[in-house]
Parts: structure tokens; C-alpha cells; sequence
């Protein structure tokens, strides 16, 4: 019976000195994981001030430390995406950032659009370009492996299909080329263009560009723009037309605009004397005023004065006065102001732009219209008094702020 105590006395001591073993165990390694846990985040503190400042690099070297320091915790996941973020956009090491992006993924089972495309980028940046390929035509439920090139392929890019023999014709005859024996230049040229723009589209959509917030606001801009002008196309101005009645009304009231002859606009002044005509052209501030025979005249050539008529007239039409010459006891100086030349629009063309100018015409008092009604139905107002207090702010002396001089 004694050594039966004697036994459980020494198995309870050996329980007692593994356990304390234990706990001492538990306490290092308690201890080493709270050091761990400071030192993590001393670095990622550190790490965001390296940042701050453009370190990248080093910055780089303090999450990696940090990342290593707990390699499987939850709470270096963010650290992660940082960590990955900053290797893809600020250093451009692409081979470390996708090694990061497949451990998220793997271990964390971060399976997100959005590290699906970061992965494709950085593929795509390390020349991988299959890998991405394959990817996107998964994404859009397509099998890499099975082959859509056919005999009619013109372009093939691996097992893909990109340009076929009848979209080739298509594009021929959109440039107006014979669809048979086309000119081998021309159609050399074609398909080298066509390529060019195909293997740009396809980097552009392995760069992930049409999910980039700048390239989404284009779009949204764009289609706000489409917008307007459909609603303004099928509801405001689709009735809009111009009649012929109205159209030769145009033609006839703004004639000059369409068939004119050559004019020049002239002034002519009298002197008494030659010797006053001289002194005017050479000090007219100093010199007695002229009589002002004609002012800003607009005449064709057959109504120029002689001396004007003898002139040859062009665009260089001379810019000095001429004169002074003597006409019936009279000294005359002629000072040109413009010359316009002749104008004679075809009459398919003129009716044309007439036609153009009477549609925008009553397009914008359709317009004009639309926003009035519009402006009736909605709580519309303009608060004028918000623009002028910005744009034109009170001086201190209207404000009731006192001189201090």
C-alpha cells in the first residue's frame, strides 16, 4: 500500500513539473508573440511614414519584416494588400507584388474582382501575356484550350479568332476598295493597321485600363453627353424641319451673303490746297480737319471714284492714303478701309448653308422654348445673389467696414 502511494506521490510530482514546464513554455512563447506583435506594428508605423515621404523601398523592407514577423495571422492581411499595392504601383517590382496577390488569395481566400485583376496586371507586366489571355477568356466563360480559327482567319492570336475574311471585306469597303484585286499596297496596309489596333485593345483590356476610375468617368461624361443629345434629337427637335417656302424667303432677304460683287469700303477728304492735303497725311493731329466727303463708303468698282477704279485689287489692297489729286478745284485724299472680295456660292451650296442656318435658327428657339417649359414644371431658380456675392464681393467700404485712415 505504501509503495502504491510512494508511485502516485512521484507521478503527481512529474504531472506537477510538466505542467509548470509547460506554462513556462507557453510564457516564452506568449512573450516572444507580444514582442512580435509590437514589433509589427512599430514597422507598419514606421513604414507609413517612409511612405509618406517617397521611401518606398525601405518602406517595402519594414512590412515585408512586419509580414514575416506574423506570416499567418489575419492581422497582416491588410499589411498584405499594402505590401502589394506598393511593390505594383510605386516600386514596380511586379514578380514580388503577384507573390503576394497568390498568397492572399490562396491562403486567405481573397478571391475578389479585385485581386483577380491585380494578378492579370502584374502577369501581364511580367510578359506573361498567355497566362493573362487565358484568364479573361475564362472569366467570360470561353475554354482557352478549344480553338475558334477557321479557314476564313485573316488574324489569329493563339487559339482566337481576331479578324475573319468577311470583316476584312467589310472594312474594304467601308474605304470604298474593290472587293476583288483590291490594290496589294492598300490591302497590306489595311491589315497592318487593323492588327496594330487589335493588339492595342487587347493590352489595353489585359491592363485592366476600362476599370480605372479615370476611364469610368470618361465613359460616364460620354454618356451624359449621349443623353442629351438623343433627348434632344427624339423629343425636343424631332419635329424641326425647314420649309421651302421659308428657305427661299432666306435666300432672297441674305442674297448679298451668297452672290455679291467685289466692294471696298473707302473714306474720301477735301483740302483747299495741296499743301493742306500734304500737311494732314503728314501730322493729322496737327493739321486743320478735312471735309469729309464720304465716310466708310461701301461701293462696287464701278463706283469708285477714278482714281480708286484705276486701282488693281486684291487681298494686299493698299493700306497708306492715296492722294492728294486734284478734282474740280478740290485736293483728294482716299483712305482705304477694307476690301471685300467677290462672292458667288453655287446655288445647291447656298441653298445648302441656307438651309443649315434657318435649321440651327429654329433649333435653338426650340430650344429656348423646351427650357422655359421645362423650368415651369420643375423648382427651378437661379440664385443670383450667391453668384454675385462669390464673383463679385463687396468692398470693405460698402460692407460697413470703417476707414482706417
Amino acid at each position: 500500500m505504501s509503495a502504491m502511494k510512494s508511485l502516485i506521490t512521484r507521478i503527481n510530482a512529474v504531472l506537477i513539473l510538466i505542467s509548470l514546464c509547460l506554462l513556462f513554455v507557453l510564457g516564452i512563447f506568449w512573450n516572444m508573440r507580444e514582442k512580435a506583435i509590437v514589433q509589427s506594428d512599430n514597422n507598419i508605423e514606421l513604414a507609413s511614414e517612409l511612405i509618406a515621404h517617397g521611401l518606398n523601398h525601405d518602406a517595402a523592407t519594414l512590412l515585408q519584416q512586419a509580414v514575416e514577423l506574423e506570416p499567418q495571422s489575419e492581422r497582416t492581411l491588410n499589411t498584405r494588400k499594402i505590401l502589394a499595392d506598393l511593390y505594383m504601383n510605386q516600386i514596380g517590382d511586379y514578380e514580388k507584388a503577384l507573390t503576394e496577390l497568390i498568397f492572399l488569395k490562396s491562403r486567405f481566400n481573397l478571391r475578389t474582382q479585385d485581386i483577380e485583376d491585380k494578378i492579370k496586371n502584374c502577369m501581364n507586366r511580367l510578359g506573361r501575356v498567355y497566362d493573362v489571355q487565358r484568364k479573361i477568356l475564362l472569366e467570360n466563360g470561353r475554354n482557352p484550350l478549344k480553338s475558334d480559327v477557321s479557314s476564313a482567319t485573316v488574324i489569329k492570336f493563339g487559339n482566337e479568332s481576331g479578324l475573319t475574311i468577311e470583316q476584312l471585306e467589310q472594312h474594304l469597303a467601308q474605304r470604298g476598295l474593290p472587293l476583288k484585286s483590291p490594290p496589294k499596297d492598300a490591302l497590306n496596309r489595311m491589315v497592318q493597321q487593323l492588327a496594330g489596333e487589335m493588339l492595342f485593345k487587347r493590352a489595353a483590356v489585359r491592363s485592366g485600363i476600362s476599370k480605372r476610375s479615370t476611364f469610368i468617368e470618361k465613359i460616364k461624361q460620354m454618356e451624359e453627353s449621349m443623353i442629351l443629345q438623343s433627348y434632344l434629337e427624339e423629343e425636343v427637335l424631332k419635329d424641326v424641319k425647314v420649309d421651302e417656302q421659308a428657305l427661299q424667303l432666306y435666300l432672297q432677304q441674305h442674297r448679298e451673303e451668297f452672290d455679291s460683287p467685289m466692294r471696298v469700303v473707302f473714306s474720301e477728304y477735301a483740302f483747299a490746297s495741296e499743301t493742306s492735303a500734304k500737311e494732314w497725311l503728314s501730322n493729322q493731329n496737327s493739321a486743320s480737319a478735312p471735309e469729309i466727303l464720304r465716310d466708310h463708303a461701301n461701293s462696287t468698282v464701278t463706283e469708285l471714284p477714278k482714281l480708286l477704279q484705276s486701282v488693281k485689287w486684291s487681298a494686299d489692297f493698299p493700306k497708306d492714303p492715296l492722294g492728294p489729286v486734284e478734282t474740280s478745284g478740290k485736293w483728294l485724299v482716299y483712305l482705304i478701309h477694307e476690301f471685300i472680295p467677290e462672292r458667288k456660292v453655287p446655288p445647291e451650296l447656298a441653298k445648302k448653308q441656307a438651309q443649315l442656318r434657318l435649321l440651327e435658327e429654329k433649333q435653338g428657339s426650340k430650344i429656348s422654348e423646351a427650357i422655359s417649359e421645362l423650368s415651369r414644371k420643375e423648382e427651378f431658380k437661379i440664385l443670383e445673389d450667391v453668384i454675385e456675392k462669390h464673383f463679385y464681393p463687396p468692398s470693405e467700404k460698402a460692407s460697413g467696414t470703417p476707414d482706417t485712415k
